[in-house]
């Protein structure tokens, strides 16, 4: 039973005495695009395998695509509206395929579905509905219901498998079901040993098995794919609970960073998916808060974020970030959003820097350090077949994270390598890649492979290829010739610009390599401001601190003007997605609010040591209270239903009518609603 929100934050409050110390410098913030069909935040973000961003627009059916500018930069990029999907569903299941298409399964709430695209009524308990699965297919811009899941997918853990076949939970039982993208088909897997897959967080590992952590105390288990097997871990700490787990964060030792309550965890897994590794107590979190249902994401530069909440389901509070070189944590300043700036979704850029929703805008931050060399992934070789295509061959081109993480309500790990090419002047073409062949993390120098297309229109020529893994880049430009592909020879490549983060480069950082001696290349141009590169020997580095300095780790890199903190381009990118939402339809189904906190119109919000209070018994991103959900959007009545004596479920959800502007400030529905969910044991 829980006690009212508003009491446990009193005692909480007095009980510590303490609040976070002030946040410190990590790195710098600029505003991204602003999503055309909202007016401001796109919430869910996917890396797809030609560099672009997929996620929401105005509802959850409703699909924006963000392509970065022809420099590279995603603060210039621009939005497009691509194909809705037939249902709109929140708590599924996302992954990015072998093929390159996107998956997307099951729901923990189906707001729209095939026969019903308004007032639809929220399928019972058992409805098939629950087992569906449709992919998007992003060359042919199309999405297609494929054949239903074995058991019901919602709200549950799932993870890619190395040979990109998806392994999924079930939410009332210990099933386990696989889904082959070759054949789009589902087949049985062992079942878990955690009773079920409601509320856990599953993470891939560097050994090939996937660790699962349950929902509170259920525990955590290791799956062993070539054995179709699971096992319990080693013994958790004495006291362990995650409560409505987070996201877990994979870290590039290896080693997984799970959030409890008030008190963190880590797992160090065993050489191989049949060991079940150790546990030890991690930090305690910051004012003793925790990150229940919050996403996490491990940064390119190593360093881990969550933000964290006082109770559950609260407003975010503090953006913790932990570091796995010290084993301690701090706080780290949010993006300067005019609403709750706590990051609520995250995705690691192809460019080193990384992309995350606050309540009103999408933000874009370039780490202050770069990664270790040793985290990079490298390139032997580039296989020219026919047409377009190629074969790619390094190390460590999955990546040895796997990037952001929800848990079990949103999935999005980036073990797929990020192909692109740059030339001469600058200019960035992404390439978009498939059939790989690992799609977990592999730290080592076991040879990984995948093909390639080129953009069409591609001048013929020679250019410096690159592969980002998860946000981590090569560090060496590899020669590579239209038609003809390339091998290492030792000469230098061309220049390249991205606008990007510490290890690429940034706004007044040029990636400038080429010519004898590794002499920097022509000044390029980065994030609209010109920029100019020395003649002399360039160092490895990427991110410039400040005027004509760099630091190391990336391509190597000329010096430049200082950076653009303000992001100039900004507004060029907001006139681009301005241009394409006058293109798109206006929707009016499909609203499952599925997104950032926004606090309540129908609330008072106190502010005391630092925490978010909402009176009235009200604790929630805009609001809680079993009457109206106050996000701006013309939204129905909360219905509230009665669950035993425990809790009460309202359903909150968004009107059938609305418009883009009211869905920014909403885009809220499942995370909303599922708060009020009576747990399933």
């Amino acid at each position: 039973m829980r006690r009212s929100p508003f009491i446990g934050l009193l005692l909480l409050a007095l009980a510590q005495g303490t609040v976070a110390s002030p946040a410190g410098a990590a790195g710098t913030w600029t505003k991204a695009p602003p999503n055309p069909k909202t007016g401001g935040q796109a919430f869910g973000l996917w890396l797809m395998t030609d560099g672009t961003i997929l996620s929401h627009g105005s509802a959850l059916n409703n699909w924006v695509v963000l392509t970065p500018d022809a420099k590279g930069s995603y603060v210039n990029g621009t939005w497009k509206s691509v194909a809705s999907s037939a249902y709109s569903r929140g708590g599924a299941q996302e992954h990015v395929l072998k093929d390159g298409r996107f998956l997307e399964a099951g729901g923990e709430y189906i707001y729209v579905y095939p026969g019903c695209s308004s007032n639809c009524a929220q399928p019972s308990g058992g409805s098939p509905l629950f087992k569906n699965t449709e992919i998007f297919d992003p060359v042919a811009n199309t999405w297609t219901v494929q054949t239903p899941a074995l058991y019901e997918i919602a709200d549950t853990g799932s993870a890619t498998l190395s040979d990109g076949r998806v392994f999924s939970s079930s939410r009332t039982a210990q099933s386990c079901q696989i889904f082959d993208p070759t054949t789009n088909k589902w087949t049985q897997a062992a079942s878990t040993l955690l009773g079920n897959g409601d509320e856990n967080s599953w993470a891939a590992l560097q050994n090939g098995g996937i660790l699962a952590v349950g929902y509170d105390t259920a525990g955590a288990a290791i799956y062993d794919p070539s054995k179709d097997k699971w096992i319990r871990t080693g013994p958790v700490p004495s006291g362990f609970q995650t409560g409505d787990a987070a996201g877990i964060s994979l870290m590039f030792d290896g080693r997984v960073l799970v959030y409890g309550l008030g008190q963190s965890y880590i797992y160090t897994p065993g050489p191989t998916a049949s060991d079940p590794g150790t546990w030890v107590l991690g930090p305690k979190m910051l004012n003793g808060d925790r990150a229940e249902d919050e996403y996490s994401n491990t940064l390119p530069n190593g360093k881990v974020w969550a933000g964290l909440v006082t109770v559950t389901f609260g407003p975010g509070v503090i953006l913790q970030e932990f570091d796995p070189d010290t084993n301690t944590v701090k706080s780290v300043d949010p993006p300067p959003d005019k609403g709750n700036p706590y990051p609520i979704d995250y995705v690691n850029l192809p460019n080193g820097q990384v992309m995350v929703t606050s309540e009103v805008n999408d933000w874009i931050y370039t780490p202050d350090t770069p990664p270790k060399d040793e985290w990079r992934p490298t390139v032997s070789s580039v296989k020219f077949e026919s047409g377009n295509t190629y074969t790619l061959t390094g190390t460590q081109i999955s990546g040895l994270i796997n990037g952001a993480d929800e848990g079990d309500d949103m999935t999005m790990a980036e073990n797929y390598p990020i192909v692109y090419l740059t030339d001469e002047a600058q200019n960035v073409y992404y390439c978009r890649s498939f059939d790989f062949s690992n799609m977990v993390p592999s730290k080592g120098n076991t040879p990984e492979t995948c093909k390639f297309t080129t953009p069409a229109g591609l001048p013929q020529g020679t250019y410096s290829l690159f592969v980002a893994a998860v946000g981590v880049q090569s560090k060496s430009p590899f020669p590579f010739t239209v038609g003809v592909g390339g091998q290492p020879d030792g000469a230098g490549g061309t220049g390249s610009t991205l606008d990007g983060g510490a290890g690429s480069s940034t706004a007044g950082s040029v990636n400038t390599t080429g010519g004898s001696a590794n002499t920097s290349g022509a000044g390029g141009t980065s994030n609209g401001r010109a920029t100019a590169s020395t003649g002399a020997t360039s160092s490895s580095g990427g991110m410039s601190a400040s005027a004509g300095t760099t630091s190391s780790g990336g391509a190597s890199s000329g010096t430049g003007a200082a950076p653009d903190a303000t992001g100039g381009g900004a507004s060029a990118g907001a006139a681009g997605a301005t241009s394409d939402a006058t293109a798109s339809s206006s929707d009016s189904s499909g609203c499952g609010c599925h997104t950032a906190r926004s606090r309540s119109n129908g609330a008072a919000t106190l502010f005391a040591l630092g925490i978010a209070w909402l009176v009235h018994g009200v604790v929630r991103r805009g609001g809680r209270g079993g009457k109206q959900w106050s996000d701006g959007s013309r939204c129905g009545p909360a219905i509230a239903l009665q669950h035993g004596t425990r809790c009460r479920r309202a359903r909150g959800l968004w009107g059938e009518s609305y418009s883009a502007v009211t869905a920014g400030r909403a885009l809220r529905a499942h995370r909303e609603a599922r708060r009020h969910q009576v747990r399933h044991a």
